[in-house]
């Protein structure tokens, strides 16, 4: 019978680099097929995984290496040491005293002379998992310190930045906007600010045939989702302030992510250009504190989110009977309590008029701004469209030189000049031939509603009160009236 034969197993981590020559691949594959040699081993195939973390084991060469094993190919597994089979105590010590026992397979750590055929050298081995373990553990904190500094300095340190910006190439760790993209994040806040409804405004921008985030990243067309949508409205990347630490892994084995809350996101100010303005991105967020539902057959209940129920404080909810729609207290309608009343949508409405009515009387409203104000405004975005032009023959070019294929090519151009068409439609939109004389917006449209009023309470005998959000002119805050 002829020797074992025998796989090596090649790893190299971006945490090893440092370790210098000694632990390169080219290193461990003379180191090893000399071992072998000098044995008299017949080496059946050599495995690696160049660039791959030790706490991995889904390592495309290391499954590989498992693969013939189970195939009865592989009966002794050479390693040059414990660390470059696995850095993660647990599944090292499972893979040398479970998995290889139970298939027949020898282990070797050459430099560290463990075999698991010599019995007694096995028994230091955990200790070494342990060792290596501790050290996976140490560097990953190493380098989260060093990210964490990073961030904090406002830097970005992501592989990709968020949707509208690029990398600047000229300084390092800071963000520009990407003019075939930028549209794109403007599109999602002044769509929200017009539908101010969260699905309302994924199903806009899908019905538009905006391209989603990944669909921008070369991938294929996509549908706008809630969670799409409110990832873009709510990061102040957009208002300027670089925002990261939103999301991390839960462990440095673990390939999870735990998403963190507003109060742990890194948020340093004023970094970048921003592509809302910031009176745009906080009344953004007014808005989304405020619940809000799009019927699909129809606009956005208007009063959803503001009015409440003024016995027991819970939210109202509604209900249509033939062409009316009513408020009716929610704990009442789900058996939780408080007395069943209601009140048409209508009445609330024509009450909430009467009342904003009186006290928009004797507003002057600004004049419209004269069409010479707009030409900084203009500036910009004539140069942003010389931008965007050229990057459009650049495209051409590359696809000339064969930089780009043909699907990722028709991929690009089309969002380019989707890009150019917005860009136009601001331009010819920011000056109208004659300015309009100032009017007052619908008061009762639920954009305006979300900024005028903070509450309406329904009572069970009827009565109303109104919460505004800003100060009644005549120093009463609120006001009360029954119906």
């Amino acid at each position: 019978m002829g020797g074992p034969r025998v796989g090596l197993y090649l790893r190299l981590s971006r945490e090893d680099e440092g370790a210098g020559e000694s632990m390169s691949i080219e290193n461990q594959r003379a180191y090893l097929l000399d071992y072998a040699a000098g044995r008299g081993w017949t080496v059946e195939q050599i495995y690696q995984d160049d660039g791959w973390t030790g706490t991995n084991f889904r390592r495309p060469g290391f499954q590989a290496l498992l693969a013939d094993i189970e195939s009865g190919r592989i009966d002794l597994v050479l390693t040059k040491d414990l660390s470059r089979l696995g850095r993660d105590q647990a599944g090292t010590v499972y893979y040398y005293q479970c998995y290889f026992p139970a298939h027949g397979v020898r282990y070797v750590a050459a430099a560290e002379g463990f075999d698991t055929a010599a019995g007694q050298s096995s028994i230091a081995l955990p200790f070494l998992a342990a060792a290596n373990d501790f050290y996976t553990a140490d560097i990953s904190r190493k380098v989260r310190a060093a990210l964490d500094t990073r961030r904090k300095g406002g830097l970005f340190i992501g592989a990709a930045p968020p949707l509208g910006y690029r990398k600047d190439p000229d300084r390092k760790g800071h963000l520009l906007p990407d003019p075939a993209t930028a549209w794109v994040a403007q599109a999602v806040f002044s769509t929200y600010l017009a539908r101010t409804s969260v699905r309302g405004t994924a199903r806009a921008l899908t019905g538009a045939g905006v391209p989603t985030p990944a669909q921008c990243k070369g991938g294929p067309p996509g549908v706008w989702s809630d969670t799409m949508v409110r990832r873009v409205l709510t990061n102040p990347t957009y208002a300027g302030h670089l925002t990261q630490n939103r999301s991390e892994k839960a462990g440095y084995k673990v390939d999870r992510r735990r998403y963190h809350g507003p109060e742990e996101w890194t948020v340093v100010p004023n970094t970048h250009p921003p592509l809302v303005s910031q009176d745009d991105f906080d009344r953004v967020q007014a808005l989304l504190a405020v619940r809000s539902y799009t019927p699909k057959g129809g606009p956005s209940h208007r009063l959803t989110g503001l009015a409440f129920c003024g016995d027991c404080r819970s939210p109202m909810a509604y209900v249509k009977e033939g062409k009316r729609l009513y408020l009716v207290c929610r704990r009442a309608r789900t058996g939780g309590g408080c007395t069943s009343h209601r009140l048409a949508e209508d009445r609330v409405l024509s009450a909430l008029k009467g009342e904003l009515d009186r006290l928009a009387a004797g507003v002057v409203l600004p004049a419209p701004t004269p069409p010479e104000e707009n030409t900084k405004a203009r500036r910009g975005l004539e140069g942003e469209l010389r931008l965007l032009r050229q990057a459009g023959a650049d495209l051409y070019r590359d696809r000339a030189a064969g930089l780009l294929e043909p699907e990722e090519f028709g991929a690009l151009l089309e969002a380019h000049r989707a890009a150019v068409r917005q860009v136009e439609g601001r331009l010819a939109a920011l000056t109208p031939p004659e300015p309009s004389p100032a009017v007052l917006p619908d008061l009762l449209s639920r954009s305006a509603l979300l900024t005028l009023v903070e509450r309406v309470e329904v009572s069970s005998d009827g009565a109303l009160t109104l919460t505004f959000r800003f100060r009644d002119p005549h120093l009463c805050h609120t006001s009360r009236g029954g119906l």
